[in-house]
């Protein structure tokens, strides 16, 4: 009987409400270009030895069939799996799942890579909530630590990509790329109006300095400021009269192109917000110890 490989550490998960929080963080933090990767921690092998990494991440970066399993369908049930040794351990081969069309899908753990973070959320769910039992032990503990690998992974991706998730040691160089104010004149807009080129919105920090936050750039805000924005924008678009004067527009009228643009930027906000949330709780089914604040939070969301 081969041993599941499995590799999963405890990791931290961290939530960052202050508004501001971008212009806090020093000069010398920041960088040119965006960091590079640690395959090998990334996939959390580090510790293997060097022809099974390779044999494992040669596996996961061969190409699969991203149309036949990318969808936002929700995963109700685990048919089966089928599994195969090597190196003295037990590898899954494919999955067969039951999604919300009652339809069976069947994928690799090659496939994994193009499933959404959703996906891992609703696989973890049904573990928790003995939905797995009808697997036998063997096959439930490899199907298990497979979720665990890959769940690692798009937390460590996600840690490098948005540092307000928290900084670890997993990568080579930390990803502190400084957001960019260069739409020309935005000092002199209203506070949360909506720049047309480049894509971007003003607003006022807690110091009450005003910046800019460009649309391709959402990702490197913290939550209290997206969240700030988020609030501005939400109730000028219900409140404010178009085509009149409203409270703060003292030099222009409120139009339906500001409400569209509006609505744009709440939109991504609330989708870059969803997706943090989504990732604290990964997190957290993996083994991170999460702020007791954060357990509020989560439980908040659910």
């Amino acid at each position: 009987m081969g041993r599941p490989a499995l590799s999963i550490s405890k990791m931290k998960a961290a939530y960052y409400p202050d508004v501001g929080l971008e212009q806090m963080v020093p000069d010398q933090m920041w960088i040119e270009e965006e960091c590079k990767y640690d395959v090998a921690a990334m996939y959390g092998i580090s510790h293997w030895w060097f022809q099974r990494q390779r044999f494992y991440i040669d596996r996961h970066t061969s190409e699969g069939d991203r149309r036949a399993v990318r969808t936002h369908m929700r995963i109700l049930s685990v048919v089966r799996i089928e599994v195969f040794p090597m190196y003295g351990y037990n590898y899954m081969k494919k999955i067969v799942l039951r999604r919300a069309d009652l339809k069976e899908y069947v994928i690799a753990e090659r496939d994994f890579k193009y499933l959404y973070p959703s996906d891992f959320e609703d696989l973890y769910l049904l573990n928790l909530q003995g939905h797995l039992n009808h697997l036998s032990p063997e096959d439930k503990k490899i199907l298990t630590t497979a979720v665990n690998l890959w769940t690692r992974n798009l937390v460590i991706r996600q840690r490098v990509e948005d540092f307000q998730l928290g900084i670890e040691s997993y990568q080579t160089q930390l990803n502190l790329t400084k957001p960019r104010w260069d739409a020309k004149g935005f000092e002199y807009k209203h506070d949360f109006t909506v720049i047309d080129s480049p894509r971007a919105v003003t607003f006022r920090d807690k110091y009450g300095v005003q910046m800019i936050m460009r649309f391709n750039e959402i990702h490197k805000f913290s939550d209290g400021t997206l969240h700030q924005i988020d609030e501005a924008l939400d109730y000028r678009v219900k409140e404010f009269r178009v085509n009149r004067r409203n409270p703060g527009l003292d030099t222009r009228f409120w139009t339906k192109k500001d409400v569209d643009r509006s609505k744009e930027f709440m939109f991504a906000i609330q989708k870059r917000l969803k997706t943090r949330r989504i990732f604290r709780n990964l997190e957290s089914f993996v083994g991170g110890r999460i702020r007791e604040g954060d357990y509020r939070l989560l439980k908040r969301t659910e």
